[in-house]
């Protein structure tokens, strides 16, 4: 009979899934050898259209990355089928899940019930929800809308903002961030860079702390901890201090002691440099030969001790020299010159001055460069030029003179002859240098000329510019109409000199007209220009007035004009019949009454009434004086 149809042993006719189509007529027939009998049924079917029962439009909240599931319970007949449209545009329904083997038909589940269940909500989850149930007879539908609830991040704000360190500790800034999701951290750096995993200086921690290895004054500075989701953004400022103590080389602080000592030839000599300081400090000998050597240092004759102190084992007459111990960390440097005699035996060559100078000259006139040197037997003295010429004593030409004493004149110094000079000393015992820079100095020149008069306007801010060259480099002044002298550079007050030479008035007014004197000036000379200034002013001027008397009818909107001209921009102000006044300096002026000041001084009276009637007054003033117009206002 069919899959759908059936008849029982008994008799009786099944019919599944009926439809409308099932409607009709039935005979039953029973029937043996004796006789048969029959009996009629007429069938009809009952059909209803779908709908979902307790169908309403709501909103439902999700926390991000929570279970949700919305019901859809339907009813029917034949019974309906159930699908739902995602926020996406699509549709789903069980038979596409089924067929469906991506990640989403993994989080989504359709149940026969129509209920929808959504594994783990995240952002892109929120939306519109639509369940559509649907038989032969009809389709009815149910809007959700969904909302994914996303907490933004919030930094655990402890009251350390202020982290101080000793320089070559490890500095940790604490920035665990609460939300959901799990926010991003990452860390602005004092050097403006941006980091979001840990690099070589710096460890970025699983709950966002960051550290700083071996912390430097370098590493000193604003950090800024950025914790970001799709919520929003929560940021936390730390300022790292590092604090460092500069050497001490044997309990004293200076920047270079001198310190004569001897030996006896052939004995063994220790030469104390016990260095203290936050970090501590490393410690460095510069031999007479210019060979660094850092602590520890084990030689065969010469050793440099874990504490600093050196070691010279069988004292030769070569050792007759400077010794150098510089002791640096964070926090600067420190030297200890160690002018070492071994007595009874040769010097080798000694500068008295050991270190390079930089030397500035003046064109034009002569300069001596001084290259005074110890040693037994008397060291030859030789220079070199920038040009790569050698000199050797007792030399003179029209513009070099060397002298006995070790000394290099220049007669009549020039540009040409600025650059790195080179003195050498040498005798049977050893070979020294030692360089000096030459800078031949360059009267300043101002590049910068206005043409003829400069004019400002009062309130306004008015840059005068005098940028000079010259070697070295200049330093400007200005010189104020008032008698007032700027001499160096200044970034507060109405008068402002900037790094480049430029003068800068913030606001200009009427009394800042006047002459003004730059000067550029360096070892060379000096330069100056004149630069006369007029700062524009005049009083308020009242050109769009209201007339005498105006009539207008309640409700209807009236404008009352009052353009004023002038130098600085008058303010404009009008005085109301209650008393009240109305300014454009008033961040968006407006009266009890609806009155409307704008920007220009017209008044706008949007919804005048017959207490609106009376005088109105406007008044423009500035630094130099008022106008006033007056008119009166009749509401009929």
């Amino acid at each position: 009979m069919g899959s759908r149809i059936h008849v029982y042993p008994n008799g009786s006719l099944a019919i599944e899934a009926v439809t409308d189509k099932d409607a009709g007529d039935y005979l039953c027939v029973a029937r043996n050898r004796i006789g048969d009998d029959l009996i009629l049924m007429k069938v009809s079917i009952t059909m209803k259209p779908a709908k979902i029962d307790h169908k309403q439009q709501f909103k439902k909240l999700v926390p991000y990355g929570k279970d949700f599931r919305v019901d859809c319970k339907a009813s029917g007949s034949p019974p309906p089928e159930i699908s739902w449209g995602l926020p996406d545009g699509t549709v789903v329904n069980n038979a596409m899940l089924a067929d469906d083997s991506g990640h989403r038909a993994r989080r989504l589940v359709l149940f026969n019930n129509g209920t929808l269940y959504l594994d783990k909500a995240g952002v892109a989850e929120g939306g519109d929800y639509t369940c559509y149930a649907q038989n032969t007879l009809g389709r009815d539908e149910m809007k959700i809308h969904v909302t994914v609830v996303v907490a933004a991040p919030q930094i655990k704000h402890n009251s350390k903002t202020h982290v101080r360190v000793a320089a070559g500790d490890t500095a940790l800034l604490d920035c665990e961030a609460a939300g959901e999701p799990r926010a991003q951290i990452f860390w602005l750096l004092p050097s403006s860079e941006m980091i979001s995993s840990s690099t070589d200086r710096h460890s970025l921690h699983a709950n966002g702390s960051l550290s700083i290895g071996q912390a430097g004054l370098q590493d000193a500075g604003q950090y800024l901890c950025v914790a970001r989701n799709p919520g929003g953004d929560d940021t936390k400022l730390y300022r790292l201090e590092v604090a460092a103590k500069p050497p001490t080389i044997n309990g004293v602080h200076r920047n270079k002691t001198i310190m004569k000592v001897t030996a006896v030839r052939h004995s063994k000599k220790h030469i104390d440099c016990r260095a203290e300081g936050t970090p501590p400090p490393q410690i460095m000998w510069i031999m007479p030969d210019n060979i660094f050597l850092t602590a520890p240092y084990y030689g065969s004759r010469i050793v440099v001790h874990k504490n600093g102190t050196l070691e010279i084992r069988n004292i030769r007459p070569s050792d007759t020299a400077e010794f150098i111990c510089v002791a640096r960390n964070e926090g600067g440097e420190t030297v200890l010159v160690v002018q070492l005699e071994v007595t009874e035996m040769l010097r080798r060559p000694m500068f008295r001055n050991p270190f390079n100078e930089k030397i500035i000259a003046k064109p034009g006139k002569a300069i001596t460069l001084n290259c005074s040197v110890d040693g037994n037997p008397p060291p030859d003295i030789s220079w070199m030029l920038p040009n790569g010429t050698w000199f050797s004593s007792s030399i003179r030409t029209s513009q070099f003179v060397t002298g006995s004493g070790g000394t290099l004149t220049i007669s009549s110094p020039e540009r040409r002859h600025a650059g790195r000079y080179r003195c050498a000393a040498r005798n049977q015992v050893g070979y020294i240098e030692k360089m000096m820079v030459l800078e031949v100095a360059q009267k300043p020149s101002i590049i910068t000329r206005p043409a003829g008069l400069v004019k400002g306007v009062s309130g306004e801010p008015l840059s005068l510019h005098c940028l000079a060259e010259g070697s070295p480099k200049p330093s400007v002044a200005w010189a104020l109409p008032g008698g007032q002298v700027l001499e160096r550079p200044r970034a507060s007050g109405r008068f402002v000199l900037l790094e480049n030479g430029t003068l800068l008035i913030r606001p200009a007014s009427a009394q800042d007209s006047g002459q003004y004197l730059c000067r550029a000036s360096n070892a060379a000379g000096d330069s100056s220009l004149a630069i006369p200034v007029l700062v524009t002013a005049y009083a308020p001027r009242i050109v769009g007035r209201p007339p005498p008397a105006m009539h207008t009818l309640p409700g209807a909107a009236v404008q009352l004009h009052c353009v004023a001209l002038g130098i600085p921009k008058p303010e404009i102000t009008w005085d109301l019949p209650d008393g009240s006044r109305l300014s454009t300096a008033q961040q968006s002026p407006r009266g009890s009454g609806g009155e409307l000041l704008h920007p220009t001084g017209t008044l706008l009276l949007q919804n005048p009434r017959g207490y609106s009637s009376g005088l109105y007054r406007c008044t423009a003033r500035n630094a130099l004086g008022t106008d006033i117009a007056v008119t009166h206002l009749h509401v009929l």
